[in-house]
């Protein structure tokens, strides 16, 4: 009986759609511990885990790379602004707005690095590219403002200003996976991750340190309280073990075995695992405003994607700077 062998391009759908399936259901999931804990805490959680758990990686490369004081230091100012900026943006607008806004809004984070390749460098598109990434913006933005569109109540205030936190996560990441293309062309993706748990675990920390008055026992005591509840510590393991090292393993595989343009696309999936997770665990609605936003955003999508050319979507030497590109958003 033959052995059952999958190619190379049935391979990177099996692992995208295990990547769709973890990081979909990540702020789903992670909006269950915020609700008992802090954002920083939560991170710190996280990322600290991730950082234990992936520390033979990290010193793998080490001894392999032994990489100078000088790129060492250029990766973890990136991490700074990937990690520590941007998630921390992130989670605090999960904090203040609903699972499934936030969810929404980080799905349109590929919108937002073309954009910043048309700006910085320079990538080409032609006139449909350009006319459905102006309807997915303002769709984009349209969201942002659904909240105060619904009802101008204090709660709707909040989640306004969640989302715009979530909107700044997606700036910081563009500016980071611009920056990235061209500082992390040769450096192996890995090293690179298991860097960015550690920046994380020591910014998460000295943030919620800052945040107790730099109480230094009284913020290990809280965090020791914080992590012996279930309902934060399982969240918090499951970013740190699904969110963080699985779901990036199997994105970083599905990545190197198609275009980075075509495994950009799966990220339009998301909405299939946390639209459902967000009504169950929370009971998240849609309100007419956000349907006419995500309706918006999908028609852009569906716009600026087709293809009337081959190639048309990106030029050659966009798709390949792509491919290099170290990671995709950390949810």
């Amino acid at each position: 009986m033959p052995a059952f062998k999958l190619s190379r391009r049935q391979l990177a759908v099996v692992a995208m759609l295990i990547n769709v399936v973890v990081w979909g259901a990540a702020l789903p999931i992670s909006k269950i511990a915020l609700q008992e804990t802090t954002t920083f805490h939560f991170l710190l959680f996280r990322f600290g885990l991730a950082a234990i758990l992936s520390l033979p990686i990290l010193l793998f490369y080490l001894w392999r790379l032994r990489p100078s004081w000088q790129k060492l230091g250029t990766i973890i100012l990136l991490e700074l602004l990937g990690t520590s900026l941007a998630l921390g943006a992130l989670y605090l607008g999960l904090d203040r707005t609903s699972a499934l806004e936030a969810s929404f809004l980080t799905t349109t984070l590929p919108i937002f690095i073309t954009f910043g390749g048309i700006l910085f460098l320079h990538e080409r598109q032609n006139s449909h590219e350009w006319l459905g990434l102006l309807l997915a913006f303002g769709g984009t933005l349209f969201l942002v403002f659904e909240p105060l569109l619904s009802g101008k109540t204090t709660l709707s205030e909040i989640s306004f200003w969640g989302n715009v936190l979530v909107l700044l996560s997606n700036v910081i990441s563009t500016a980071y996976y611009l920056l990235a293309k061209k500082y992390y062309q040769k450096v192996p993706k890995f090293f690179v991750t298991s860097v960015s748990f550690w920046v994380g675990t020591i910014t998460f920390f000295v943030m919620s340190w800052w945040a107790n008055g730099f109480g230094f026992w009284s913020t290990l005591f809280d965090l020791q309280a914080d992590l012996a509840l279930p309902v934060i510590f399982w969240p918090s393991l499951y970013m740190a073990i699904f969110g963080s090292i699985i779901g990036l393993t199997v994105y970083i595989i599905g990545q190197d075995l198609i275009e980075a343009s075509e495994a950009s696309l799966f990220n339009y999936l998301h909405p299939f695992i946390y639209v459902p997770l967000s009504m169950l665990f929370f009971g998240d609605r849609f309100s007419l405003p956000m349907i006419l936003a995500i309706g918006l955003i999908g028609f852009g999508v569906y716009w600026g994607e087709r293809r009337l050319k081959p190639r048309s979507r990106l030029a050659k030497s966009a798709t390949k700077s792509k491919k290099k590109a170290t990671r995709l958003p950390d949810k």
